[in-house]
């Protein structure tokens, strides 16, 4: 057997080119990769696949895990993905788990012991615990057919809820209003679709549902049979049965014709899922067709777009649309032109009629449930897009931010700089490198900034401007930078400070931002380091909290100095651009988890004055003034709304009871805050869920609070919570229903 050397040999290069050549790299040049592949070709060499998957960390196999192989849907989904993998030169490991959960927990020990590169699965039911390995591992996944409750993934499925009530509408409009649903297990997000679609159909009909006729079971054949005696024994019984799937519905045909039964004369009955390997030749059931093929298609897209993609993506969720089609066994073609045309063979050129299924609205959907009580809708999910309520909004916030209620709670992140969640937000990898926001620095592109934020739905870009002169930062080892100490030792070093940003490049960079936002609802706002703890981070933390008291004109003056420039640059953007500005935001921490950094009477002669000096720009043009400072803010307040300050950011946790400042402060200042990084970078998604739906609930009531975390969104906060954060908003944050899924 020719080995990696034979072929180099034969082709005159070293054995790495070779492995270069098939691994298709880039730095081999057209001529050596063509005799490299005319060596291996002459030999017969085959790479070894053990070799390569320890080179590239990939297998090259994916599990396709179903709940029965011998139903015609599953084998057609297994051909949809077998077909996609093999384009992708992946093989498949195919796993039956018969609706089995042990079985399917044994297949998930398997596939996680044979290191696939990813999974798709139809699981047994929608709690997602029992597949906890493949999150836990964060095995790449996609889940088809059904749904998972408590785990966001790429899912694809067909519309079951359309496809069900299309269905029972046909069954209505030929006159039939006792009809019965026999269908999975209530458990599976499927069978739970379909009986609410079925529900639609009836309410909107105006027909009574009758719970007796709405059976529970597998989605086989014998739980169709022995399901189907059942709704027989209802008085009245049933003129029309509805099979949740194409095995149920064998079942009732076997059912039906031991009871002595005809179908359609006596019974009519329609399912979901088709018969392909008999409806070609006895076109006998009225069905509604999902693509199988399709999602088995699909499906693998969606699994090798995350494997290949150079950014986290956000989970995907894929709905294929259904076809009704109109046979025999509903009874709507036993007499056309006066004669009875149900006989075999069937005529060749019969046609049978097949339509597209349209997707229920959002207020098709509402309008149904008004209708209905009691009943359980679809699990919810992630609709691909943002609703209006869900869209970005300045006037939201500014509505709000005035002590007024809107369509819903606004959410408004000041800094974010993980580069990993810009990248899943966009849903693309950036071509530059996030600076970390503890150094005071800004680098997102305005139009990439804004893009984030409509994405996401907050209503408000947050654009910089900073000058933190004299800062020394170092860095960790996994690369962020972060501040460590100030250059600023004595008065001399006053006059060698580093320069501030040119004023006309800062014009230039608010412009950017208004220009990538104008016509798309978000609001921009400015945000201005002051002069405060500018100054102590100048000279180093530790050393001028200690030297405030024993040489404090050094700090005060090189505190003017700060002020000087940045009260320049807000005024200059504020004559130009107030009118375009959401609102202004002043970064200063001047407390800490104890209170104020410096004495109160000390802090009284320093600070109240030189900050009505930044701000007065702002003021001035009447635009709303926030604040941002770390600590406990209980003593701080007063002197902050005297000032003039309308807002405040972040109201920790740690150091305030946020719920007690809301109640003293309501009416007139506003509160921005306080999920905690550390939850948002430590909790599940459940506890995120929980704390934002808290929060809605008793701090939103009257206006005056915008969600946000406690700080900046930086690198070890996973994307996946802060999405969930977000969603957790637009799912609690609704005025009129705070607090309930809208």
């Amino acid at each position: 057997m020719a080995t990696i050397s034979d072929v180099a040999k034969r082709a005159g290069v070293a054995p790495v080119t070779v492995s270069r050549v098939i691994n298709n790299a880039d730095n081999v040049s057209p001529a050596t990769r063509e005799r490299v592949r005319c060596a291996i070709e002459e030999l017969g060499y085959v790479p070894s696949g053990v070799a390569q998957s320890l080179r590239s960390k990939r297998t090259r196999s994916l599990a396709l895990v179903v709940p029965d192989v011998t139903n015609a849907f599953w084998t057609t989904v297994a051909r949809g993905v077998e077909d996609a993998a093999q384009s992708h030169d992946y093989s498949v490991l195919l796993c039956n788990t018969d609706e089995n959960l042990a079985k399917q927990l044994r297949y998930l020990d398997v596939v996680v012991g044979q290191r696939v590169d990813g999974v798709i699965i139809a699981p047994y039911d929608s709690d997602r615990h029992n597949l906890g390995k493949l999150p836990d591992r964060n095995i790449p996944t996609v889940i088809i057919d059904r749904y998972i409750v408590g785990w966001d993934v790429d899912t694809v499925t067909g519309d079951s809820v359309s496809g069900a009530r299309a269905l029972v509408q046909h069954l209505i409009s030929l006159g039939h209003k006792r009809i019965a649903m026999i269908t999975g297990a209530a458990e599976t997000s499927t069978a739970a679709d379909r009986v609410t679609g079925y529900h639609f159909a009836l309410a909107e009909a105006g027909i009574p549902i009758d719970p007796h006729l709405i059976k529970f079971g597998e989605f086989r054949a014998e739980s169709g049979e022995y399901l189907t005696y059942q709704v027989l024994d209802e008085e009245p019984r049933p003129t029309a049965i509805f099979a949740a799937n194409n095995a149920i519905a064998m079942g009732v045909v076997d059912a039906l014709e031991k009871c002595g039964l005809r179908t359609p004369q006596d019974v009519a009955l329609v399912a979901f899922d088709d018969l392909p390997n008999t409806s070609h030749f006895f076109p006998f059931f009225t069905v509604v067709v999902q693509p199988a093929y399709d999602v088995g298609v699909n499906a693998a897209q969606l699994l090798f777009s995350r494997l290949d993609a150079e950014a986290s993506l956000q989970p995907r969720h894929v709905v294929l649309p259904t076809r009704l089609i109109i046979r025999h066994s509903c009874g709507s073609r036993m007499k056309e032109n006066g004669a009875c045309t149900l006989s075999l063979p069937l005529p060749k050129d019969t046609r049978m009629q097949s339509q597209l299924v349209k997707r229920l609205t959002p207020e098709e959907i509402r309008q149904a449930s008004a209708r209905l009580e009691g009943i359980t809708l679809p699990i919810s999910r992630r609709q691909p897009g943002l609703s209006s309520d869900d869209k970005s909004d300045i006037n939201r916030l500014l509505k709000v931010l005035q002590h007024q209620e809107a369509d819903r709670v606004p959410h408004l992140e000041f800094w974010v700089s993980s580069q990993s969640v810009y990248e899943y937000v966009l849903e693309r990898k950036l071509d530059y490198k996030i600076v970390n926001a503890s150094t005071g620095k800004q680098s997102i592109a305005p139009d990439d900034h804004v893009e984030f934020v409509r994405r996401t739905g907050m209503d408000a870009v947050v654009c910089n401007f900073s000058w933190r002169p004299n800062n020394v930062f170092a860095f960790a080892n996994n690369g962020t930078e972060h501040y460590v100490n100030g250059s600023v030792k004595n008065w001399r070093d006053l006059d060698n400070l580093e320069p501030p940003p040119a004023l006309a490049d800062q014009l230039n960079y608010l412009e950017r931002h208004l220009r990538a936002a104008q016509g798309t609802n978000v609001g921009v706002c400015a945000n201005f380091t002051s002069f405060f703890d500018s100054a102590l981070l100048a000279v180093g933390m530790t050393d001028a909290l200690y030297r405030i008291y024993d040489d404090r004109p050094f700090l005060e003056r090189l505190m003017d100095i700060i002020l000087a420039h940045q009260e320049r640059v807000m005024r200059t953007l504020c004559d130009r651009f107030a009118n375009d500005l959401a609102f202004v935001l002043i970064n200063d921490d001047i407390t800490h988890n104890a209170g104020l950094f410096i004495h109160p009477e000390m802090f009284m002669e320093i600070f109240p004055h030189r900050m009505k000096r930044l701000i007065a720009p702002a003021k001035e043009h009447g635009k709303l003034v926030a604040i941002h400072t770390d600590g406990r803010l209980g003593e701080v307040m007063p002197i902050l709304h005297d000032i003039g300050f309308d807002i405040v950011h972040p109201v920790q946790t740690e150091s305030n009871d946020i719920f007690a400042l809301k109640e003293q402060w309501a009416g007139r200042m506003s509160l921005v805050g306080n999920i905690p990084t550390s939850l948002l970078a430590y909790g599940h998604k459940e506890e995120i869920e929980a704390m934002v739906k808290e929060y809605c609930v008793k701090l939103a009531p009257g206006g005056g609070y915008i969600l946000a975390s406690s700080s900046s969104i930086m690198d070890g906060i996973p994307p996946e919570n802060f999405v969930a954060m977000i969603q957790a908003v637009h799912k609690y944050g609704r005025y009129g229903c705070l607090g309930r899924e809208a």
